[in-house]
Order: C-alpha cells, then structure tokens, then sequence
C-alpha cells in the first residue's frame, strides 16, 4: 500500500521553516502516515524537519520582505559597480575592486556612490548601504565602513573565517612576477601562507602601479630566509572601464585578466599584501533602507489599512482596553486575508453536505 507524505510550515520573523508529519509507535518510527494495519497501535503525531530533499516540491508565493529599495536602473560603473573578490580586514568583509592599470578609490568619481549615492539618506558613510548580487557567498544588504583609496571597501559584515594580510610592509617585486620580504624589519615568510591557486591582492605599489591588484597564486618558494620565501603570480584579474584602453574590448559586464606583468620594484615600506578569494561580483548603489520612522513601507495601498489596525491594536494592548484590541485585531486579519486570497490562482470550490445531490 503506498503511503502519503504530508507537509507543513510555520514563520518566524521573515522566515520560513518547513515540516514534515512524523508519526512514532511503539514499534519503530516511520516518515510517513500509517497504514491500515497500524491504526490500532499506540503512537504520537510529531511534526519534524524532513527527511529527504524532493525536487520541485515547494513553490513559494509573495514572500517579498521590504528591508531596502533600489531606486535607479543599474548602469555599470554609475551606480553598478563590479568586484574581483573579497577578504578579510579586522574581521570584517571586505570587498576588493581592481583595474588592470593600477589602483581603484572609492572615494573617487564614479566609485564614491558607494558612500554619496544613497537614496532617502542624509549622507556620511554611517548611513550608506550597498546591495551586492552575483556573488557565491555574500549576496543582499551590506553596511560601508569605510571606502578605501586603493580598491578596498570594508563593510560592517563580520566574517567568522580570517584571512593573513599585512599592511605598510617592505616588500620586493621582480619582473619575474616574484614578490618577497624586502630585508626591513617585517620578517615575512610569504611562502609559508599562500599556495598553488590561491589569491592575492597587492596595493600601495606607487610608482609601478601594474603590481597592484588581484594576482593568481603560481607557485612559491619555502625558506627559512624571509628574504628567499617568495610568492610568484601568474595571472591577473580587474574590472573593465570604458576609458580603458587595455580592457574596454573586453566589454563592460566582463572580468578582464591577463598574464601578470610585473616591474622591479624596492625599497618601499607602504605595500599592502591579502590573502584573498576571487568572486567576481557586482555592487549596487543608490539603496534605500528601513532604518527610521521617515522611511516609506514598499506595501500596497489596501494593506497600509490593515497597518493602521495593527497599531491601532498594539496601542489599545498598551492601555489594558483588551475588548478594543480584539477589534482592530479581527479588522487587521480581515484585511489581510482577503488581500491574501486575491493571489489565489484557479477556480473557487465550495464544499456542502454529502447527501445533497445537484
């Protein structure tokens, strides 16, 4: 006899969580609704997280939560803006931005929306929020904390996974696209920390700018020497801008990358080093978030009443006038139901008794 499986859900907060009907028995345990034979036996309904995956199972309608609008079409490198990947700084995400002629500023022209082009806000980097989609790992709503001059955006996200980096570090670079301790006082073994195919993003290279920028890992050199345990690239990755001319064929919506071709370079003392995770995504600006009574609630017209009995209900709980929060309450219900039954889709049944015959 086969045997039916029954689901259901429960919300909390924004969230949905699904459940399937457990029945348990002295006997044993089964996943699904007892037979015939089993009706006489001792048991208990239990409703626990499924136990299987059914493909194509669940179809979700209008489960839209108005946290943020974005207000503008994207339009790339106005108020879309595209990145190469992402570390770790102070425990914090950090987004990194790369050009294949040197160093990206947020704080500058076009890249500056990030912090300026906030919709609804009134303005200073405490308020800007950006929207990142593409992503593997960080897509949604994302604080700015600060927008770095040299292709580094750190958010308010905390990431629980830390990253080595080193700032203001002497380090060497040959043309051989090698890149080690430069004799100062760091002590860095880079070799001990990055391998074959991991990533790096270098800044504060200033006067060979093409050294700066997101590098794929090629191999390294282990020594006991700081100044012999080297990290050689092979490859590098930016984003493409029009004015560009080096990536502008490669089309706007691309991730350019190219052979590292890296200058000799030493004697510097500012050089910026990150272990980081290439994920070519893109930011979105001009985000207006809930964060205060002057914000507009993105909901139609007809649900905005049974808002005003909501709070209608809530302030009466206030009072004590219980008898006048069970009102606004049933109004508040009523409205939502029927706003809910308009997305009902297909023919309305109306069940009657057994024995009537049409």
């Amino acid at each position: 006899m086969a045997t039916s499986k029954e689901y259901a859900y429960y919300i909390k907060g924004n969230k949905v969580a699904i459940v399937q009907k457990d029945w348990t028995f002295s006997g044993g345990q089964t996943l699904s609704q007892p037979g015939l034979n089993d009706l006489g036996a001792q048991g208990a309904l239990l409703w626990k997280s499924p136990k299987e995956s059914i493909a194509g199972g669940l179809e979700m309608q209008y489960v839209y939560s108005p946290q943020y609008r974005i207000y503008s079409n994207a339009a790339v490198n106005v108020n879309k803006f595209y990145v190469n990947g992402w570390t770790v700084i102070g425990g914090y995400l950090t987004f990194l931005r790369s050009a294949a002629a040197g160093d990206v500023s947020w704080a500058n022209s076009p890249e500056d929306a990030v912090t300026s082009g906030t919709s609804g806000e009134t303005g200073g980097q405490t308020l800007d929020y950006i929207v990142v989609r593409g992503s593997e790992r960080w897509n949604g709503l994302h604080r700015v904390q600060t927008a770095g001059t040299e292709g580094q955006l750190i958010t308010y996200t905390k990431v629980k996974s830390t990253l080595p980096y080193w700032e203001d570090q002497d380090i060497d670079f040959l043309s051989s696209e090698l890149m080690r301790d430069g004799g100062g006082t760091s002590n860095l073994h880079l070799a001990d920390h990055f391998s074959a195919g991991d990533y790096v993003f270098i800044s504060g290279v200033s006067s060979t700018t093409q050294n700066n920028g997101l590098f794929k890992v090629a191999s390294v050199s282990q020594s006991d020497t700081d100044t012999s345990s080297s990290v050689t690239v092979d490859t590098q990755y930016a984003v493409v801008l029009s004015d560009n001319s080096t990536t502008a064929s490669t089309g706007l919506d691309n991730e350019y990358s190219a052979d590292a071709s890296w200058g000799d370079q030493t004697g510097l003392s500012t050089v910026n080093v990150y272990k980081a995770h290439r994920d070519f995504s893109y930011i979105l600006t001009d985000v207006d978030v809930l964060n205060d009574e002057n914000d507009e609630l993105d909901i139609p017209r007809y649900l905005a009443n049974g808002l005003v009995y909501y709070v209608k209900a809530k302030y009466a709980e206030d009072a004590g006038d219980i008898e006048k929060k069970e009102y606004f309450m049933r109004e508040f219900r009523r409205i939502t139901e029927k706003h809910q039954s308009t997305k009902k889709m297909g023919t309305y049944r109306a069940q009657g008794l057994s024995l009537l015959r049409s």
